[in-house]
């Protein structure tokens, strides 16, 4: 996020607070995505493999 320059007028707070909401759903859905295209997150583990010596 870039602070604002003098020759910009001042925001309010409130968009402010506005975009960084959008961009963290913008995250959020993007780590959703991400987990789902590994298998999601509520993935149960496989059993491991017998091992033979």
């Amino acid at each position: 996020m870039e602070k604002n320059r003098a020759e910009e007028p001042e925001r309010p707070a409130a968009v402010d607070a506005e975009e960084a909401l959008r961009e963290a759903d913008a995250a959020a859905g993007a780590a959703k995505a991400e987990a789902n295209r590994w298998g999601g997150a509520d993935k149960k583990p496989t059993e491991p493999k017998d091992r033979f010596w």
